[in-house]
C-alpha cells in the first residue's frame, strides 16, 4: 500500500516543467516528438498532449503513450478548434514552474530541458532559456546552428531580434529563425500576463516581442532543438491563411508590426523610429519578394505552355 501511496503522490504533486504538444494528425513524426521529451535527463515534468479531434492514428499513438507513462496527460478535444486556440489550451493546462511549448515534428535532445531548467533556476533576471537549433533536414553546424541570444536592455533585445544574419548562405533577419524563442522553456509566471495568442501572420514573433519586453532570453550552449520544417510557417498559403485585413495585402505584417510598436511605447523617439524602420523593410521586402517569386513562377508556366516566344 504504501508503494501506491508514493507512486500516487508522483502523479499529483506539481512538476517543476509543464510541456505543451498541442497536435492534430501528428502522423509519423509524432511518436519521435513525444520519444525526444519522455527520454529528458531531467524528468520532474508533465507532458500535456491536445489532440485538436484528429483524423488519423493520433489518438491511438497518445492514448498508447499515456497508458504507460503517467507524466503524459492526454485530452481529446471534442471537435476541432483550430490550431491557435489549441496551442492556448495547453498553455492554460500547465501547471508547472516553468513551461514550453513543443510541436508534434520537434525533436529536442536528452540533455534541452536540464541545461534550461538549471539556467532558470539560478538566473531570476531571464525570463525564458532555449538552446541552439536547427531546421529539419539541415546539418547540425555552424553555418546552420542558430544561436543568438536576446539580451541586455529591452531595445537591445529587440535589437537582437531583428539582427541581419546569415544563415546557410542566404541573409536573413534573425526573427525568421526565431523559433527557439517561441518553443523555449519560459517563467510560467511571466505566461500569466501573456495577451493571447492571435491569429495573424508572426503571431509566434509577437509572443517573442511579449517575452523580450519583460526580461533577457538565453540561449545555453548545450542541447539542441531540431524544428520540423513542414509547419504551418511554411505552407505555401501562410499569408492567405493568414490575412484578414486589405492592407495586409501590401503590408503583411501589420498587426504584429502594430503590436511591436506598441511594445516601444515608452522607449525614446530615436528607438522607436529605428523599430519602425526595421518594420516597414521588414513587410516592404517580404512583400516585394512574394510578387517577384509570383512573377517568376508565371513567366515559368508560360515557357512552359510556349508562349513566351521561345522556340526549342
Amino acid at each position: 500500500m504504501s508503494d501506491d501511496r508514493e507512486l500516487e503522490s508522483k502523479c499529483t504533486a506539481v512538476p517543476v516543467v509543464s510541456v505543451g504538444m498541442p497536435v492534430f494528425n501528428g502522423g509519423d513524426a509524432l511518436h519521435r516528438a513525444i520519444d525526444s521529451i519522455l527520454s529528458q535527463t531531467f524528468t520532474d515534468f508533465e507532458l500535456i498532449i491536445s489532440d485538436n479531434h484528429s483524423t488519423d492514428g493520433t489518438a491511438d499513438v497518445c492514448a498508447e503513450y499515456a497508458a504507460r507513462d503517467r507524466r503524459v496527460r492526454y485530452i481529446r478535444q471534442a471537435r476541432n478548434i483550430g490550431a491557435v486556440a489549441n496551442f492556448e489550451f495547453v498553455r492554460t493546462q500547465a501547471r508547472g514552474r516553468y513551461f514550453m511549448w513543443a510541436s508534434a515534428d520537434d525533436v529536442r535532445s536528452s540533455e534541452f530541458l536540464s541545461e534550461n531548467v538549471v539556467f532558470l533556476d539560478m538566473n531570476r533576471d531571464y525570463v525564458a532559456s532555449t538552446s541552439p537549433h536547427v531546421m529539419e533536414g539541415q546539418p547540425v553546424t555552424a553555418e546552420f546552428l542558430v544561436t543568438f541570444n536576446a539580451v541586455g536592455t529591452v531595445e537591445e533585445r529587440f535589437s537582437s531580434f531583428f539582427a541581419p544574419a546569415i544563415i546557410g548562405g542566404r541573409r536573413y533577419r534573425n526573427c525568421w529563425r526565431s523559433h527557439g524563442i517561441f518553443y523555449s522553456l519560459t517563467r510560467r509566471d511571466v505566461l500569466l500576463d501573456a495577451p493571447p495568442l492571435r491569429h495573424y501572420l508572426a503571431l509566434d514573433w509577437a509572443h517573442d516581442l511579449y517575452l523580450l519586453s519583460r526580461g533577457g532570453v538565453h540561449r545555453t550552449s548545450k542541447g539542441l532543438a531540431v524544428f520540423g520544417a513542414e509547419g504551418h510557417s511554411s505552407s505555401d498559403t501562410i499569408y492567405r491563411q493568414s490575412r484578414t485585413r486589405w492592407i495586409e495585402y501590401l503590408l503583411p505584417f501589420f498587426q504584429f508590426s502594430a503590436y511591436a510598436m506598441s511594445c516601444s511605447s515608452a522607449w525614446p523617439l530615436g528607438a522607436r523610429w529605428r523599430l519602425f524602420m526595421v518594420l516597414a523593410d521588414l513587410n516592404l521586402r517580404t512583400t516585394y519578394g512574394r510578387v517577384a517569386s509570383r512573377l517568376r513562377r508565371l513567366r515559368a508556366v508560360s515557357l512552359a505552355s510556349g508562349d513566351g516566344g521561345v522556340t526549342p
